[in-house]
């Protein structure tokens, strides 16, 4: 069994400190806990190698600053993330780290605390997750009118919408959702969409409707190195008959196909080639680190 080692930076903790998960204390006033006052990030790590760090970092950063928190020591932040790693056994392994940085402690109230107090600041280690089946035969996703704010771009843990969406996918038989907002197509409640048509990868534009993945970035650098024609365009609900290809990217899923929207068949109801060639290229990024 893993060692199952956090870390923790809060009043209890003021320098940051190592320790077994059941022994991480966090206070019931923390602003995290009462009212979702926080920022996360998940970054996956490949044979001990944390994928594309720095792009994590970046959003997190942009995070920090569109909630009026303060920005975090980066070099710290890389030696502790790797540090953790270690602890856990996994150097050389591969797994997901979960970082959080929460407003902090104080007596339950709207406004921000006056004066300011330290943020919160939590990571830990999961197994990452074996998609290798659904990323090789697909999936299924159903569509929802997105019923959540308009600052989707910033990746907040108040996170209701997504599960109450994730759910409403699972009780029909689906593995996912895919928001729709005026029309749209968007993005899921934990990953990207991506559609082609036309032989041209599509995606939302990067707006505030929607959170702009990590592994997004990484496919439209893959497009652009392979030359497969790609642009960041909206995808109309009345388009979802023409989709010759569809899929979903996330640091879990990684690149995964999509082969039924409601019921109805994407394409031929298989995972289509561009698709295929994006999972190929993905998978060598990953080993390269």
């Amino acid at each position: 069994m893993s060692p199952d080692i956090v870390y923790l930076r809060n009043s209890r903790h003021p320098e940051g400190a190592f320790m077994p998960r059941s022994e991480a204390w966090i206070s019931p006033n923390d602003r995290g806990f009462v009212f979702g006052d926080g920022v996360y990030e998940v970054v996956r790590a490949y044979g001990g190698q944390l994928f594309m760090l720095d792009y994590h970092i970046s959003r997190l950063q942009r995070g920090l600053q569109a909630t009026g928190m303060p920005a975090l020591q980066l070099p710290q932040l890389r030696l502790d993330m790797q540090e953790l790693l270690e602890r856990n056994g996994l150097a050389r392994g591969d797994a997901m780290v979960y970082v959080q940085v929460t407003r902090g402690e104080a007596p339950r109230a709207h406004p921000f605390p006056s004066p300011p107090v330290p943020p919160t600041v939590y990571m830990a280690i999961s197994p990452a997750p074996d998609y290798a089946r659904v990323q090789k035969e697909g999936v299924r996703v159903v569509t929802l009118s997105d019923f959540r704010w308009s600052r989707c771009d910033i990746k907040t843990v108040a996170l209701q919408g997504n599960v109450l969406s994730l759910q409403h996918a699972r009780e029909r038989g689906a593995e996912e959702c895919v928001f729709v907002r005026d029309g749209m197509l968007t993005e899921g409640s934990h990953s990207n969409f991506f559609a082609v048509l036309d032989r041209v990868v599509r995606t939302h534009p990067a707006t505030n409707h929607i959170l702009a993945g990590v592994t997004r970035r990484c496919v439209i650098d893959i497009c652009c190195e392979a030359d497969i024609l790609w642009k960041e365009r909206q995808i109309a609900e009345t388009e979802l008959p023409d989709l010759e290809e569809a899929f979903l990217t996330a640091t879990s899923y990684e690149v995964t196909p999509i082969v039924a929207i409601n019921g109805m068949p994407v394409g031929d109801g298989k995972p289509g080639p561009i698709t295929r060639r994006i999972q190929k290229r993905f998978r060598s990024r990953t080993k390269a680190g």
